[in-house]
């Protein structure tokens, strides 16, 4: 462990609380496209199951024109016997078909027991020439979604942004928390009234679980980098500790010596790693180049 002390140093503690820090960023950004991906996930389940059954009446799912719609029942159909209120018709804007941005046709619906529901009849580009809603009694099949929260708009007369019943003129006894979309048999193409059915939600379960794993991934490539780095400047301490210890060698100079004139030779002789050499002795044995050189220091 003494190796890695330098993890105690104050830049090595930034790091670290830095890493962590981060880290714990990925892993709650990673969990948290956990669970997008699993609630668009049951989503796509509750379209699959509601979409295209068979309808049923509306007091089995909504007891009362105040209860809400819980999401096992969005989109569920419902059979409907009414009459439309066609004067009341306001026009949901900003709402786009086939890339075509353009508006809902909304529509009060009375049912025969006296109660009214929002009625999303199809979409049009424009609303000047959209035609009536058929007149008399009609039984109609529609799907149901929670109401928009419109409390903050300022619409023009006709013109509403959310589909909030209580924005809506004409919505006597009204169902308060939903609204339902027109069921349309054809071929996704304008009907006989003009109007263009809306599109079957989307079933794009989206990117979260490659976001989810791309940030588990980030998380775990920090850590891995910090430890590499770790590691190398404890290799980069051991390094320079080992030529701190190392062998040196000494060498011994006679500074008499030098003062004479002597030189420092080549390496090798029995005075250690350099050995003194007369300056004007050239081509004598070793021993007699050692007693020439003590001869001239002790008549100096």
């Amino acid at each position: 462990m003494a190796r890695y002390s330098f993890l105690f140093s104050p830049r090595w503690l930034k790091y670290i609380a830095m890493t962590i820090i981060v880290v714990i960023a990925c892993i709650f950004l990673a969990l948290w496209q956990k669970d997008r991906r699993e609630q668009r996930e049951h989503e796509i389940d509750t379209i699959n199951a509601n979409y295209s059954a068979t309808p049923v009446d509306i007091d089995s799912i909504l007891p009362s024109t105040s209860a809400t719609l819980d999401e096992e029942d969005e989109w569920r159909q419902v059979s409907l016997t009414g009459h439309y209120q066609t004067s009341d018709t306001v026009f949901a804007r900003n709402r786009t078909v086939n890339d075509k941005v353009g508006y809902y046709v909304v529509v009060p619906f009375e049912l025969t027991s006296g109660d009214t529901i929002a009625i999303v009849r199809g979409w049009v580009a424009e609303p000047d020439e959209v035609p009536p809603a058929p007149s008399g009694e009609q039984t109609i099949n529609a799907r149901l979604q929670p109401a928009q929260d419109g409390s903050e708009d300022k619409n023009p007369d006709g013109l509403i942004k959310a589909i909030d019943p209580a924005r809506i003129p004409g919505m006597d006894s009204a169902y308060d928390n939903v609204y339902a979309e027109a069921v349309h048999t054809g071929n996704g193409l304008p009907d006989e009234s003009g109007l263009t059915p809306l599109p079957a939600p989307d079933l794009d379960p989206g990117n979260h679980l490659s976001y989810m794993l791309q940030w588990f991934t980030f998380g775990i490539m920090i850590i891995i980098a910090v430890s590499i780095s770790a590691r190398r400047e404890r290799r980069a301490d051991d390094e320079a500790a080992e030529k701190v210890t190392g062998d040196v060698e000494y060498v011994v100079i006679d500074k008499a010596a030098l003062g004479a004139g002597a030189k420092i030779s080549q390496p090798g002789n029995r005075y250690g790693r350099n050995r003194l050499r007369s300056a004007s002795v050239h081509g004598r044995a070793e021993a007699e180049e050692d007693e020439y050189i003590e001869d001239r220091f002790r008549h100096s």
